[in-house]
């Protein structure tokens, strides 16, 4: 059991964390999704995508949105698996997405 803490405590520290105001690649290697929130303006509702890859055609993984002055999160119990990067769509009003992911490194 030492082995899978020591294991598992290596890993959270090798977290990331992004803050985006626009649609970007956040990583280009497989990974682990593990937070993202989503931060609405005082314009309208805003809305978030994540996406399993390098673009928005690929497998989405969590769709947030965010009423007016208000924000959404995807907090899952475990981290979410990405294969081919990780990708963010950003809606025009959005007011930015913080996401926490761990690349995988090759």
């Amino acid at each position: 059991m030492p082995d899978v803490l020591e294991s598992l405590t290596k890993l959270w520290r090798r977290q990331q964390y992004e803050f985006l105001t626009a649609s970007r690649i956040i990583c280009k290697t497989p990974g682990f999704l593990v937070y993202a929130k989503l931060t609405g303006t005082a314009a309208s509702t805003s809305t978030g995508k994540l996406y399993d890859g390098e673009s928005a055609n690929e497998q989405q993984l969590c769709d947030l949105t965010g009423l007016v002055m208000g924000s959404d999160h995807f907090n899952p119990s475990l981290p979410v698996p990405f294969l081919r990067g990780l990708y963010a769509a950003l809606g025009t009003t959005a007011g930015g997405l913080t996401v926490v992911f761990i690349a995988v490194r090759e």
